[in-house]
């Protein structure tokens, strides 16, 4: 088993309990954290479970939130068609390090830009067919005219329009931390930068949906 440390980007509900994905970090002689890249790339990870969905426990990961740095320990790597991300991980050994030092300019060095399509398009969702020319399920954006809202007058049903490379984005918004806040307001967050983790659905009638699966200010 190899320990692993990974910053905690998304945090969502999944069939009634959590899935949580990031990036992979690697700490120095310091035990300060850097972000691991392939390619240039940031190297995202989403630990699963051995359920059929591959859902973590909602009470294993009750105290993380986007944002965190944690540890634990990967049994293998268990990627299933595009979501190349996943990994076979032990639950006991789950931690929680400390939360990160959030900036912009640690920030920017995980975003990727996307001017011809969010994640292989411009719409709200991949067909099925489609999504072998993207092979992954995670991506961070820093979005212009960010604007966070529900969808019902009970606060239920969270979403967020923003613009990409100039193209407008609506999606779900699935981040339990953020979905607090919103209940709480956002007014402490003007002026402030946005970043969203954008990951894909479960397959649903053919199709992939985008989800805001983590927001992250500062």
């Amino acid at each position: 088993m190899t320990k692993t440390y990974l910053l905690c980007l998304a945090n969502s509900k999944k069939y009634g309990e959590r899935c949580i994905a990031g990036i992979q970090l690697v700490p120095d002689a310091q035990q300060q954290f850097h972000p691991l890249k392939i390619d240039g790339k940031p190297r995202w990870l989403r630990p699963v479970s051995g359920s059929e969905h591959g859902q973590v426990p909602a009470q294993l990961v009750a105290e993380i939130a986007v944002g965190d740095i944690i540890s634990f320990e990967v049994l293998e790597l268990c990627p299933s068609g595009y979501q190349t991300e996943n990994c076979l991980f032990y639950q006991s050994s789950l931690t929680k390090v400390r939360a990160a030092t959030m900036t912009k300019p640690h920030l920017d060095q995980l975003v990727e830009h996307h001017p011809a399509g969010l994640l292989g398009n411009t719409q709200r969702s991949i067909e099925m067919e489609e999504i072998g020319a993207v092979n992954r399920s995670l991506v961070l954006v820093r979005p212009d005219e960010v604007q966070p809202y529900f969808t019902t007058p009970y606060n239920t049903k969270p979403r967020v329009k923003f613009k990409l490379d100039g193209i407008a984005y609506d999606l779900p918004m699935t981040d339990v931390n953020f979905f607090d806040r919103m209940q709480e307001g956002l007014g402490a967050l003007a002026g402030m930068t946005p970043y969203i983790a954008v990951s894909l659905s479960m397959p649903f009638e053919g199709r992939l949906y985008k989800l805001a699966a983590g927001m992250v200010y500062c």
